[in-house]
């Protein structure tokens, strides 16, 4: 259907005045999370619905004898999809990088990147993303010995973003192969050179040096543009992206506000930084269509990296007690969640394990203690291990959990290698989370997974793994979701998580 745009960047559809209602008759409107059962008619003036009912109770609003009508002939209507958690910019960047997620060994890996450097010149990154190295039949990360066959500079991606590969013209380029006091990310073989592997911290380092070689800002927005449209296909109609920087993913108000001035952003956006705001620049700050968000922060790694910070010691390394790795100290992290909620900042806090979210949970109740703003709904994103008594504080102090439902889909193998059985109960427990009262969005976490949301509600729903829909009745069945709860995951949730 043809679409142009009202001065503010909002869609209507082609010949639809902006001072006139829609009425959609004969429908199943449909109000996710809800106890309103549904509706035969919904209308709509700009950009607010001002009547929901049946079509003899909306005939009656003051709009309906000059709205635009559309016969929904029984079909079911639901909100526009809200994703709560993306990296927009890294997945437009994801577009035009190698593609490695088919591969299934490191030759194949070395063969994708060696014919795009054959197009390349000698100086230009190569970059390659979206792989997964449990895939691999080596089982192990592409380390510098493969990627050195390669005569440009490599950076390459796990789907995670916790896992980063290089080769030896781009540590050189970054400046570390001879650097002193490296962060402890580099990772190094038994003699002590480094293998090209960075897991977190460290990565920033590659990650300056390859847009340091150059970008093309307009290549940028056009990216972002075509992906918005690809999103609307999807019936995506608002979210929220952020930055990271420590793993390169970097964001910014000003490309979307270039898209607004050009026509050509079709989602409502909400952006989420790593950094506090100038003075007096609160959440919510901006327009219906674009504004900041909060503050993102990481409390600890990934779970599929096994840098998610867990209290119980990772299968494998009884040896060394590993438990994965925490991003801050306690007072550390209590400095930054204070000075937000201070300055009326929502916070997104990346959390994986059950230690972190330890952490945050007392630097949460600390900083409310000393400047309570009820207003203020902070979030914990991810929420892989979740305790019973954890979900009770999360409940106290008001937090929301965002979810990505696609994960569990991509990753039952990895979390029965490295989820002790007496944790998985409470494991990817979304209903619990429910079951708790605790408000719980839904996202994708794209370019991690891929954005379209309705491969997230089946996860919800089923439960099983993505290709081999294994599983039979699904992994860890009583944390399944209703249909209607896992479409309130990505809508109405979300867009209440997210300050919509």
């Amino acid at each position: 259907m043809p679409f142009r745009k009202n001065c503010d960047g909002s869609l209507l559809r082609k010949g639809q005045a902006s001072s006139r209602a829609l009425w959609l008759r004969k429908g199943r409107i449909v109000s996710p999370g809800t106890d309103s059962g549904e509706s035969e008619s919904l209308l709509a003036w700009g950009e607010r619905i001002v009547a929901v009912g049946k079509d003899d109770e909306v005939a009656r609003h003051p709009l309906a004898g000059t709205a635009e009508q559309v016969d929904a002939a029984g079909r079911r209507v639901i909100p526009g999809i809200v994703d709560a958690h993306v990296h927009f910019a890294a997945a437009v960047e994801g577009r035009t990088a190698v593609d490695l997620s088919s591969c299934a060994t490191l030759g194949e890996v070395v063969e994708r990147l060696s014919r795009r450097a054959e197009t390349l010149s000698p100086s230009a990154w190569v970059r390659g993303m979206h792989f997964d190295h449990n895939r691999f039949v080596e089982k192990r990360l592409p380390e510098r010995r493969e990627l050195d066959r390669i005569p440009n500079p490599v950076l390459l991606t796990r789907l995670c973003y916790h896992a980063h590969c290089a080769n030896t013209p781009a540590l050189r380029a970054a400046g570390v192969l001879d650097a002193p006091d490296l962060p402890e990310g580099f990772q190094r073989d038994a003699e002590g050179t480094l293998t090209g592997v960075v897991l977190e911290s460290g990565a920033d380092r590659l990650y300056r040096a390859y847009r340091a070689a150059g970008g093309d800002e307009e290549a940028l927005l056009e990216g972002m543009a075509r992906m918005m449209e690809e999103w609307a296909s999807f019936g995506i109609t608002s979210f929220n992206t952020t930055s990271a920087e420590h793993i390169g993913i970097v964001e910014s108000l000003g490309a979307y506000q270039e898209l607004q001035r050009r026509g050509r952003q079709l989602q409502r956006v909400v952006v989420h930084t790593n950094s506090l705001p100038p003075f007096g620049m609160q959440s919510g700050f901006g327009s219906s269509l674009l504004r900041f968000g909060g503050l993102k922060l990481f409390a600890d790694g990934g779970f599929c990296a096994r840098t998610g910070a867990m209290s119980f010691v990772y299968p494998g390394e009884e040896a060394s007690g590993y438990r994965g790795l925490l991003a801050y100290g306690d007072e550390e992290l209590y400095a930054l969640f204070r000075d937000a909620q201070q300055r009326g900042v929502q916070i997104a806090v990346h959390c994986i394990g059950d230690r972190a979210l330890d952490q945050i949970l007392d630097a949460f109740e600390r900083a409310q203690r000393t400047f309570p703003r009820p207003e203020l709904r902070h979030r914990v994103i991810h929420c892989y291990v979740v305790r019973p008594d954890q979900r009770k504080r999360m409940r106290a102090l008001g937090l929301a959990a965002d979810v990505q439902p696609r994960f569990l889909a991509d990753e039952i193998d990895i979390a029965e290698a490295n989820l002790p059985g007496p944790v998985r109960p409470f494991s990817y427990a979304w209903r619990s989370l429910l079951d708790e009262g605790l408000l719980v969005a839904g996202s994708s976490d794209c370019p991690a997974a891929h954005p379209n949301p309705w491969l997230g509600v089946e996860a919800a729903v089923n439960r099983v793994r993505a290709l081999e829909r294994t599983p039979a009745g699904g992994w860890g069945p009583e944390q399944k979701l209703t249909l209607d709860e896992a479409l309130a995951l990505f809508t109405k949730n979300a867009a209440e998580a997210v300050g919509l």
